[in-house]
C-alpha cells in the first residue's frame, strides 16, 4: 500500500507562501528601480534646453532655446504700453466684446471692468447710432519709477469727421502671472487718463 504525500501539509504551504513573498519583494524591488530611474531621466528631461521648431516655407528650421529669466526693462515697459495703447485705442467700429478681449491681456481683471464701463459710457451712450472709428498717432512712453506716462493724439472719426484729441495716460504696474499670452506678466493694476493735455 502506497502512502501518498500530503500536499496540504504545514511545511508545504509555509514553503509556498515563503516563496510567493521572496517573489513579491524581488518584483518590488525591480520596479523601484525602473521607477528610480525614470524619477531621474523625467527631472533631467525638464532642465534640458528645449527645442524650438519654427515651420517656414522652405521646412521645419530647429533651434535650442535657453531658458533665462526675463529681464524687464524700460524698453520691455514701453512695448508693453504701446501694445495697451494701440489695443484699447484703435478699432475700425467700437464693439465692446471686442475690445474686452483685446485688453484683457494687458490689465487686472478688477481695472478691466472700470475701463470698459467708461469705454461703453463714451463711446455707446454718447455717441449711440454713429458711425466710429479711432487711430493713434505721435506716441510717446515716459517710463518712471513708479509710473508710466503715454502721451499720444488720438485720431476719433465720427460719421466721417476726425477730431484729434490729445491725450495723456497715467498707468500703474505690477508683476504677475507669466502666462503664454503675457510672457512678461506684467500687468497695468491702474489708469488715469487726461483728454486734451500736452
Amino acid at each position: 500500500m502506497f502512502f501518498k504525500k500530503n500536499e496540504n501539509s504545514v511545511p508545504n504551504i509555509w514553503t509556498a507562501q515563503e516563496n510567493v513573498i521572496h517573489f513579491y519583494k524581488v518584483a518590488t524591488t525591480a520596479f523601484g528601480g525602473i521607477t528610480f530611474i525614470l524619477l531621474i531621466a523625467l527631472v533631467a528631461s525638464c532642465f534640458r534646453d528645449p527645442i524650438v521648431i519654427v515651420k517656414t516655407e522652405q521646412g521645419p528650421e530647429y533651434y535650442v532655446g535657453e531658458r533665462k529669466k526675463i529681464e524687464i526693462g524700460k524698453t520691455e515697459i514701453e512695448r508693453f504700453t504701446k501694445g495697451f495703447i494701440s489695443a484699447l485705442y484703435v478699432w475700425n467700429n467700437f464693439e465692446s466684446e471686442a475690445l474686452k478681449k483685446e485688453i484683457s491681456i494687458f490689465v487686472e481683471d478688477e481695472l478691466l471692468e472700470k475701463i470698459m464701463a467708461a469705454q461703453i459710457q463714451r463711446y455707446v451712450k454718447e455717441l449711440k447710432g454713429k458711425k466710429m472709428s479711432q487711430a493713434i498717432t505721435s506716441v510717446v512712453v515716459d517710463v518712471l519709477s513708479d509710473k508710466v506716462l503715454a502721451r499720444f493724439d488720438r485720431l476719433l472719426k465720427i460719421d466721417g469727421v476726425p477730431i484729434v484729441i490729445p491725450t495723456e495716460l497715467t498707468l500703474s504696474m505690477i508683476q504677475g502671472t507669466q502666462t503664454r499670452i503675457n510672457p512678461m506678466g506684467i500687468y497695468i493694476s491702474g489708469i488715469l487718463e487726461h483728454e486734451g493735455a500736452k
